[in-house]
């Protein structure tokens, strides 16, 4: 049986022995690379040599896409299936893929040599001789910047080489004419991984993806109702350079790789934090004073009047963790008055959870202590959470998952929340034989490689779950601390969480021993300049996924030339305040409220922008090109350390459509459809232009 697919602009030639398929892009002539069938280690014997028996299980995606299966079966193994779950997106030269295999007689996944023994794929059909290999790095995390960041490497035919491997998560071959695409949703930090590249550079060179740790444990059972089920796979081949590829791929992360649509709309979130940790260094005062209806209903007023779409309240809002139950005693009508205002003003609701802890009297860890996460055999003791009740860890690679995505329906359905805050998650943990990532026969070390794999493929099950029976709801997961899920993975539910005050003072190496006052462990604690252009570094990512799903909040504090600097770069897509509201003046709140009101006229188009820049942090002048030429909107950020007149001419736009430019000195429409913008700033200062189009 041969069959040929359309997905978007790829054809899927399937039927081939050994092979899933062979795809090419129709823009592109006499070009076709043959994607390999996987092999799994099953029974201490290695198993690959799937043929396609047929297709099936279409259905259309939440989001404008279509999902079929293509089925396999084993021509070594009787019995064996293959799965393979494919999306298309009209239009797109990238497709999703993913294997759920299963068996009719019970069969093991086995590692012989004592390491993972999953080959996912190989790609073949590109020439060593010409093709360039790029591989782009997201999860270095730096700790002056106190983000992570990502990395682009690019290998010249000279320099590629038999044997070489590399992390990823993506991986591109390119020529002058054409790129091909894979990457894998999944995440660590970098080099650390899960899955890996490979080279073989023989008479027919591959380009291989394999397991490295954790995506299974020794012993794991697969047959007609426990499925083995891998991370999602990308998969693109596109005409043109590789800055086009990178163009279509943003293109691909804002539009097609999530049913999760609501997570890539440029709202403009406020979170309570920062009052809190100001109350607790500057006054003394507990966190969690300032946690109560009368000063939250006045925090709401005046985000309202700046410009506020999702008002998260921060941690305290709740009697316990694992409960969270809403603290009656704060919020005596369990928040009933506080979701009447914001939706009086058309304003959501979002509150800050902590999903893997539960207080020692909750229900949920009452009721099953076998969730907890454990080290060497004991639960792990979190002690008091944020000044509420002491907690335990627990596992989402546990029955605790369905637990916790029954939690957010619930506070979805009785609370009107559509914004949850996941913070202090890290990778590493459990090695509990109790849950699903391992048994009492695998050892310790193994369980723990399988915590820190399985860990994050429930976190996407989590939001996929909650997300597909409310579609309004959005997760972000705050990344702001090193050994966090950080990849493409958590990326296709939701959003990130990049930055919040930036580095610690240990991350430069200054001793315990100095102190300042307030004694606060941050840094960039404080209004100017220098903190928005520690913040901004969701911006780097912004060539390869839209900067839009990096979350950093700003602090709206005077003098004019902070706001400016927090405005301008909130604007690049960290769309996040923070801090003194009630302590700004009218005057204040009318600034804010001006700039936020000319950004959400363009917002959209910032948000879908290709970025153009200028320049770097800390560079006089450091530019930001965010504009949309069809639709003529847009913005152009600029900072700089030295004062003086800066002059920018933009890429041609459709100057038909431009009804007019706001914040420039003076501005010019020139021959070729470029506008020459010309501004003058003091020093430290910055300043947003917006293009107003049709």
């Amino acid at each position: 049986m041969v069959d040929s697919i359309r997905a978007g602009k790829l054809v899927l030639e399937i039927g081939n022995s050994g092979t899933l398929f062979t795809v090419s892009n129709v823009d592109v002539s006499d070009c076709s690379y043959i994607i390999t069938s996987p092999e799994f280690e099953i029974d201490n014997n290695s198993i690959g040599g799937f043929t396609y028996t047929g297709t099936s299980s279409m259905r259309a995606t939440r989001n404008g896409g279509e999902e079929c299966v293509l089925s396999y079966g084993s021509i070594a193994l009787e019995g064996l299936k293959l799965d393979v779950v494919v999306r298309t997106f009209p239009g797109s030269p990238f497709i999703r893929f993913k294997y759920k295999l299963s068996s009719d007689t019970q069969v093991m996944l086995t590692k012989s040599s004592g390491q993972d023994a999953i080959r996912y794929l190989s790609a073949r059909g590109w020439s060593r001789d010409t093709v360039q290999l790029t591989e782009v790095q997201l999860s270095h995390f730096d700790t002056v910047a106190h983000s992570y960041l990502p990395d682009e490497v690019t290998f010249g035919p000279q320099d590629i080489y038999d044997g070489q491997n590399f992390a990823g998560p993506v991986a591109v071959l390119h020529d002058q004419d054409v790129s091909l695409l894979i990457a894998y949703e999944h995440g660590a930090d970098y080099p650390n991984s899960f899955l890996k590249y490979s080279l073989d550079l023989g008479s027919a060179p591959d380009l291989t993806l394999s397991a490295t740790e954790g995506n299974y444990y020794t012993g794991m059972v697969v047959d007609s109702s426990h499925f083995f089920e891998s991370v999602w796979f990308e998969l693109g081949v596109v005409p043109g350079s590789r800055e086009a590829l990178w163009q279509r791929y943003r293109q691909f992360f804002l539009n097609e790789i999530s049913e999760n649509t609501e997570s890539r709309k440029p709202y403009i979130f406020y979170n309570t934090w920062n009052y809190q940790e100001r109350n607790r260094y500057y006054n003394g005062r507990p966190y969690l004073e300032s946690m109560n209806l009368e000063h939250i209903l006045a925090e709401i007023e005046v985000a309202h009047k700046i410009g506020i779409d999702v008002f998260v309240i921060d941690t305290g809002w709740y009697n316990k963790t694992g409960d969270w139950l809403v603290n009656l005693k704060r919020f005596p009508d369990a928040l009933q008055d506080v979701k009447r205002k914001l939706d009086e003003y058309n304003m959501r609701l979002g509150l800050w959870f902590n999903p893997i802890v539960a207080a020692r009297t909750s229900k949920v860890f009452s009721e099953h202590p076998e969730y907890a996460i454990c080290i060497n055999g004991t639960p792990w003791y979190w002690g008091e959470i944020w000044e509420t009740e002491e907690s335990y860890g627990m596992c989402l690679a546990s029955g605790y998952a369905d637990s916790f995505i029954e939690t957010m329906v619930r506070l979805r359905d009785e609370l009107g929340v559509t914004y949850f805050k996941w913070d202090g998650v890290s990778q590493f943990g459990c090695d509990s034989h109790l849950h699903d990532h391992g048994t009492s026969v695998n050892s310790v070390e193994e369980r723990k490689a399988c915590y820190a794999y399985e860990m994050g493929r429930s976190m996407i099950r989590i939001v996929d779950e909650v997300t597909n029976r409310r579609p309004d709801v959005i997760v972000d997961f705050d990344i702001t601390e090193w050994q966090r899920f950080m990849g493409l993975g958590f990326l296709s539910v939701g959003k990130y969480f990049l930055v919040n005050n930036g580095p610690y003072y240990h991350d430069f190496d200054i001793p315990p021993t100095i102190k300042i006052d307030p004694n606060t462990i941050n840094v960039f604690f404080h209004p100017g300049a220098a903190r928005p252009r520690v913040c901004r570094q969701g911006i780097k990512f912004d060539k390869f996924i839209p900067s839009i799903l990096f979350l950093t909040h700003y602090l709206p504090d005077t003098p004019a030339l902070s706001q400016m600097n927090s405005l301008t770069s909130m604007m690049l897509g960290g769309n996040g305040i923070w801090g003194d509201l009630l302590s700004l003046s009218p005057e204040d709140i009318d600034l804010l409220a001006e700039h936020i009101s000319n950004y959400k006229q363009t917002a959209d188009a910032v948000t879908r922008s290709y970025p153009r820049t200028s320049g770097f942090p800390g560079s006089s002048p450091e530019i930001y090109e965010k504009l949309d030429p069809e639709s003529a909107s847009g913005m152009v950020a600029f900072f700089t350390v030295t004062d003086g007149e800066i002059t920018h001419v933009t890429q041609p736009i459709d100057t038909d459509k431009l009804r007019t430019v706001i914040g420039a000195d003076s501005w010019e429409a020139l021959p070729d459809g470029r506008i020459k913008l010309v501004l003058r700033l003091e020093k430290q200062g910055a300043r947003s232009v917006f293009f107003l189009g049709q």
